[in-house]
Formats: structure tokens, C-alpha cells, sequence
């Protein structure tokens, strides 16, 4: 649902005493059923039409219902072979007196961890149809993992206000998540998956969505307009507040531990990734072009468990700072070295480099254009946090970074600049020192945006609309790209799928 202005929010009270009913909004692809919107093509209480519920053991899918996975038809109905008494391993084959049908047979009593639901065995651990309980049934897409109900991924639609979850295959699996503003970065944590959100307003907000749907979201507003990246650590969340230039410290239930300011205040440090590596998180220093430089900052953190466990009140301090403008062949003049992407393996630390100079923009001159490859800086905190630069061969202002074993993709692409920064993923090995460079695999039709790793496939965000593209990469084969994410409504309407993050 579209949010409002607070000039918008002041006429709701005027409108209900004249009468007026509010018009609910939705994004493109999405229709008004019961006070929230819907896809028609994949919502199972409204499937082709509003109020067109599917039936038991059914899914909707391009607006029909279907036999869910798994099932097969018995006369009209779908029936589930592997546990159904009624026709228990093939269709008609009723189990005789109390028997139980369990994996397809008919049994006396269930195995141990099983239990009788009717007269079905089934693991209220793992099925689908039972997650948690006799009856508690899963929405289309998700999976039963642990005894609730999940799917297995989440992306983050920024132009809608909201978290969708999807299968592995990029279809939907349930309902969206609204968020009080745009999501930027998601995180998992325990039992909860954590959405950073910004508007351009003066407050952002993080909100804490529990995968279990008996427990009720939070939305904590944070001061400043610019959350860059929520990463979970141990047991608190790490968010790099870029308006305000500091690291913030959360726990579980999204309260603010503490909050470190950032070195360079005077001229704008503007955080945006950040990762750890023993008791140092490292964060990568954006800036804000030539006037402030680009760093990298020490946090020491070894005080969390303190912090955490509210014995202490600071959860960490800054320990020194890497400047990254000192460091040779960071970037190609007249470039500079802009980073943001930081990820740790093996106990070292890597951060993308970006290697921009300046252009002139519609808005004015700014640090955009590349001024050759990326880079990728590798510090060793066991060398005294000696830097070494990586050369990135084919990949044009690289952003973000995601471990797939020992092998580190990088995101590469650009807007503005095609033909200096073609859309690709490249692949560093950093299981080795120095780090290798691979080839570099296109991805067309997108601006690679975020990527993930789940069930040993990869996902890339779209940063020019709401789609994803899932991708192998053992086999370096990319698929189509799917859309995920709807349209804004209004006529200035858009998409940006701007994360995407796999569960625990």
C-alpha cells in the first residue's frame, strides 16, 4: 500500500468525516481483494479472481489451480499418495481400520519423530501441509524448515515498501511484506529476517520481520536517511548509517546498542559496507568525491559480548583507518578508489574497489565515470593489516561481493557507462593468496546489482527494475531474468529490486 506524505497523512481524518473511503493503490500486477493487494496469477485465496480460493492440496499458479508438488488427481480431487489412508500409495488404496498411512504404506503407528495427523504420519518438522502442527499448512512456495513456514528467499522491492518472498525458482511464495519505507539491505538473524529501509526522509527505519507468522513485526526508526547495509553478526546486526556516517549496533529485537561514529566526520565518511574479521569490522569509507577521500575504518569489537549482554554500554570503539588514497594502484588517475562492498574469508578482508573519475551528469559533475577496471583491496590483519590490490580485468564499477566457497563474485556494471562497465559477475578465487581473477560471466539485459548464495545456486538484483536473475555457478549458465518486484503506482511509477537474501 502506497505510504503517505505527512501533508497527505493530515486529510485522511477530513476525508473520513465527509464520507470518503480511501482508494486502495496498488503497485502494476497487483489487484484489490479484501482490503490488500494481490496477484491474481499466484495467491491462493484469490486465484484468477478475488474471493477464487484454491482447494486443498491445490496452489495457484498463472491464475488456475494446480495439485501442489507432489500431488497427484484421484477422481476430482488432489490427493497426497505418501500419506492419504484413503488412498495411501495409489489411488483407492484405503488403509483397513485405524492403520495409518505413512511414506506411501499402510501402518500400525508412526515411526519415532513422526506424528499422526488424522491418519497420516507426518514430521511437523518438515512437512509441508503440517509445519508446526497438525494442519498448519504452508502458503504456495514456502517450505517447512524447523516447524515454520518459509520461503527460500527474500528480496527487497524498494519502490513498493516491501520484502518479497520467493522460491528458488523465483516464484511467489506468499504474501509480501510491507515495510514503513524502502528496503535497501536484508539480513537473516535467528528466527527473524531484518529489512534496512530509507525514503529520503529525515528518519529511516529497521524492521525486524519474524519468520514465524504467529509473531508481530517490529519498525524502529533510526535518525538519518541513508541505511547502506545490515549484516548480522553473531548475535546482534551491524548497519552502516551513511547520512549520519556511523556504525550502528542492534540486537535481535532491533533496540540500538550503541552507536560508533565513523573518522572523517568534518567532510562525510558515508558507510556503506561493512564485515568482520576477529573482533575488527572493517568499513568501507565511501566519501563523498575528492574533497574527503576514500578509507577504510577499523571498529574494534571486542567489547560486544559486553555490550550484548548489557554489562557494558559501548559495544565498540574505532581502532585506526586505512586510507585507501595512499595505497598504490587502488585506482587509475584521474580515478579514485571508491569502496563499498566488504567481505572477510580465511581472515582476510576484501573490499571493491570502485576506480572512478569525474564526469559531468545532467545534476552536475560527479565521480561516475570508470576510469578503468575495478579493483579489489585485500588487507591481512595478521600482517598488520597490509593492503595488496587485486586487479579486476572486465569488471567496470564493481559493487557487490558474495562468497561461494573460496570463490569470491563480484557485481559488475554500470547506468551510464555500457561500454566502460558491461553487466557481468566476476569470479576471484580467494582461496589462494594472492587472489586470482576468472572470467568474467555476462549477464544481459540487467545492472547486476545485490547477489546471494542459497542451495548452491546464485541471484543477482536488477538496480534498473524489479527483477532477479538466478544464475549457476559451477556450470557459469544464466538464466532469464524473472520479475520479482512490482511497479510503483502513479505515473512516475518504478521498480528496483535492490537485495536479495538467503535464509539461515
Amino acid at each position: 500500500m502506497r505510504r503517505l506524505t505527512a501533508s497527505a497523512a493530515l486529510l485522511v481524518p477530513l476525508l473520513l468525516l465527509a464520507g470518503c473511503r480511501q482508494e486502495l493503490v496498488c503497485p502494476e500486477g497487483r489487484t484489490a481483494c479484501g482490503g490488500r493487494c494481490v496477484s491474481l496469477l499466484s495467491d491462493a485465496a484469490n486465484c484468477g479472481a478475488c474471493g477464487a480460493a484454491v482447494g486443498p492440496l491445490e496452489v495457484c499458479a498463472a491464475g488456475a489451480p494446480l495439485c501442489a508438488p507432489g500431488m497427484e488427481i484421484c477422481g476430482d480431487r488432489c490427493t497426497d499418495l505418501v500419506r492419504d489412508a484413503a488412498s495411501c500409495g495409489a489411488c483407492g488404496n484405503a488403509c483397513p481400520g485405524a492403520q495409518l498411512c505413512a511414506t506411501g504404506a499402510c501402518v500400525d503407528s508412526c515411526a519415532a519423530g513422526e506424528s499422526a495427523c488424522g491418519r497420516a504420519c507426518v514430521d511437523t518438522a518438515a512437512d509441508t501441509f503440517h509445519c508446526g502442527g497438525c494442519g498448519i499448512a504452508c502458503a504456495a512456495g514456502e517450505r517447512c524448515r524447523d516447524g515454520q513456514c518459509r520461503a527460500d528467499l527474500a528480496v527487497a522491492c524498494f519502490a513498493t515498501n516491501e520484502v518479497a518472498p520467493v522460491t528458488s525458482a523465483l516464484a511467489p511464495a506468499g504474501d509480501p511484506i510491507a515495510t514503513p519505507a524502502g528496503p535497501t539491505s536484508l539480513a537473516h538473524l535467528g528466527g527473524a529476517l531484518y529489512a534496512a529501509n530509507a525514503d529520503g526522509s529525515a528518519t529511516a527505519w529497521l524492521s525486524v520481520l519474524p519468520l514465524d507468522a504467529a509473531l508481530t513485526a517490529r519498525h524502529v526508526p533510526i535518525a538519518g536517511w541513508d541505511l547502506q547495509q545490515a549484516r548480522a553478526h553473531e548475535n546482534v546486526l551491524l548497519v552502516t548509517n551513511a547520512a549520519v556516517g556511523s556504525l550502528l549496533v542492534l540486537d535481535p529485537a532491533g533496540d540500538v546498542l550503541d552507536e560508533i561514529p565513523m573518522p572523517r566526520q568534518q567532510s562525510g565518511p558515508n558507510p556503506h559496507g561493512v564485515a568482520v574479521a576477529g573482533t575488527t569490522a572493517y568499513v568501507a569509507l565511501n566519501g563523498k568525491g575528492a574533497t574527503s577521500g576514500q578509507a577504510i575504518a577499523k571498529v574494534d569489537l571486542s567489547g560486544l559480548p559486553g555490550c550484548a549482554s548489557g554489562a557494558a554500554t559501548a559495544c565498540g570503539a574505532v581502532a585506526g583507518e586505512i586510507d585507501l588514497l595512499a595505497v598504490a594502484g587502488a585506482s587509475d588517475a584521474p580515478g579514485l578508489p571508491f569502496p563499498s562492498a566488504v567481505a572477510s574469508h580465511g581472515g582476510r578482508v576484501f573490499v571493491g574497489l570502485a576506480n572512478l573519475m569525474e564526469d559531468q551528469t545532467p545534476w552536475g559533475a560527479f565521480y561516475v565515470k570508470p576510469a578503468g577496471d575495478g579493483k579489489l583491496a585485500v588487507i591481512d590483519p595478521a600482517a598488520g593489516d597490509a593492503v595488496s590490490i587485486v586487479g579486476l580485468p572486465g569488471c567496470g564499477n564493481p559493487g557487490a561481493l558474495a562468497l561461494a566457497g573460496t570463490t569470491l563474485w563480484v557485481t559488475c556494471g554500470s547506468f551510464s557507462y555500457p561500454d566502460l562497465a558491461p553487466s557481468a559477475l566476476l569470479p576471484v578465487n580467494v582461496g589462494v593468496h594472492p587472489p586470482v581473477a576468472g572470467t568474467a560471466l555476462a549477464v544481459p539485459s540487467v545492472v547486476p546489482g545485490k547477489v546471494a548464495f542459497c542451495g548452491g545456486m546464485g541471484y543477482v538484483t536488477d538496480q534498473a527494475s524489479g527483477a532477479v536473475v538466478r544464475f549457476a555457478p559451477a556450470a557459469r549458465t544464466v538464466e532469464d531474468p524473472v520479475t520479482v518486484c512490482a511497479t510503483s503506482p502513479g505515473p512516475f511509477g518504478y521498480a528496483w529490486a535492490a537485495d536479495v537474501a538467503c535464509p539461515e
